[in-house]
């Protein structure tokens, strides 16, 4: 992964060092949480990418669960523990077992899942189900469990043997698992959903689907090495949230994740709840109430030069933007039809779509510089498990850091509770 922020960030290396020091001590600190295989901090998610037990769980249970027959895998869970799954599925598109996931209240999904289970067992298939809730309580999850169990009780009497749980040891969820055989994999109780990609919650559908979880906790690994240094110069996580945190300073109250790759949309979704629910915080560390917080948007290059470029570009001065690209892909030449058709737009003549596209996001990124934009540049070097494990890995350590330079605690989400709350009292009356 190629990372580049001086001048576009409007940040010096006086600046980033400056930030180096004073986030030295917290980053002595991840590195000891990344070593520390009884996840006894927070920042604990920073240890699963090395956890080879954890992988060697999950890798066996697969294994178990896998059939000839298996035609698809429901992927029960919302936020944390969908977005990252989803995000590194719609990126790889693995061709094992196919996932399907159920992330919100949706009447005619669940209908037509329950249709599309009938189909597959009536062609003697199978369905798997993993159920994911790290409080065991989500009220979302364990409505569309109820309703997907519910037909798949219907069609097999194995039904306990097409599923397996995803929760906090001692959750609701994880007694009901246990009470009725059915296999429960853990999510250690200091890893939240939105930092869990590459726990059980990530690994246990991605391995189904045919990813190779190896390679995935090797790039984090990797990432990981680069980005808990005190070397400032090659440390593009400490210089990204440096860059972020001046924009911040000077009035950018958004950031947005221009990613010119429509594969990695789920990426930047992903990274939206990491960022909206990590660093939007009514409180400081202190108790102060400071309303503090970056809106996070997604971009989709080129779709979106179509539809908001304009207003990043001739609206308000108050957006932040890191670019993401992918190296490395196929090609396609652009083919000739006729000789009225191809003067249409002769530029596109002897080219092909990467040339197209690289030569959209040159003009994309100058018009920035042109303008004095502040930006960043993230270079994946192809879409596969390692390089898309080191830019997760890069965007979570990325958002602890800026969350110490903001002063607010990254890892909690007070506010989120008070719908959930609203939602049973509502329920119950």
């Amino acid at each position: 992964m190629r990372f580049s922020y001086l001048e576009t960030s409007h940040i010096t290396e006086r600046d980033a060092a400056r930030a180096g020091r004073e986030l030295s001590g917290y980053l002595e600190h991840l590195r000891l949480a990344s070593a520390d295989a009884s996840y006894g901090s927070s920042e604990s998610c920073v240890h699963l990418p090395s956890d080879e037990t954890l992988r060697a769980e999950v890798s066996r249970l697969a294994k178990e669960k896998s059939s000839r027959t298996l035609r698809e895998v429901m992927v029960v869970g919302i936020g944390g523990s969908n977005l990252g799954t989803r995000a590194v599925y719609d990126a790889l598109k693995p061709s094992g077992i196919p996932l399907s996931f159920f992330d919100t209240a949706h009447v005619r999904l669940l209908k037509e899942a329950c249709s599309r289970m009938r189909a597959i067992y009536r062609e003697k298939g199978e369905v798997f189900m993993n159920v994911i809730s790290k409080s065991g309580t989500t009220s979302e999850t364990m409505m569309n469990a109820r309703v997907l169990i519910d037909c798949l009780k219907s069609l097999t009497k194995d039904w306990r043997g097409s599923i397996v749980v995803t929760t906090e040891p001692q959750s609701l969820l994880d007694h009901w698992a246990r009470a009725q055989g059915v296999p429960s994999l853990p999510n250690p109780a200091n890893v939240g959903g939105r930092w869990s990609v590459f726990s059980a919650v990530g690994l246990f559908p991605l391995v189904l689907a045919g990813v190779d979880i190896k390679k995935l906790h090797k790039g984090a690994v990797r990432a990981s090495r680069r980005c808990l240094s005190d070397d400032v110069e090659h440390n593009a996580a400490l210089q990204s949230a440096v860059a972020i945190h001046h924009a911040m300073k000077k009035g950018a109250v958004m950031h947005n994740l221009f990613v010119f790759d429509a594969d990695l949309e789920w990426a930047g979704k992903w990274c939206r709840q990491l960022v909206g629910e990590s660093l939007g915080k009514e409180r400081d560390v202190h108790g102060r109430i400071v309303h503090a917080g970056v809106t996070p948007l997604v971009t989709i290059g080129s779709t979106d030069l179509h539809s908001v470029f304009q207003l990043l570009l001739g609206g308000p001065e108050d957006k932040f933007t890191t670019f993401v690209r992918v190296r490395s892909k196929g090609d396609v030449s652009i083919p000739r039809v006729d000789e009225q058709f191809d003067a249409i737009v002769p530029e596109l003549n002897k080219k092909s779509v990467t040339e197209v596209m690289d030569a959209i996001y040159a003009g994309t990124v100058q018009s920035f510089k042109d303008r004095n934009l502040p930006f960043v540049e993230v270079e994946i070097a192809r879409l596969d498990e390692e390089s898309i494990a080191e830019f997760l890995q890069f965007k979570m350590v990325e958002t602890m850091l800026l969350a110490r330079l903001m002063h607010v605690n990254a890892f909690d989400q007070p506010n989120v509770e008070e719908y959930k709350k609203i939602t049973r009292e509502l329920l119950s009356g």
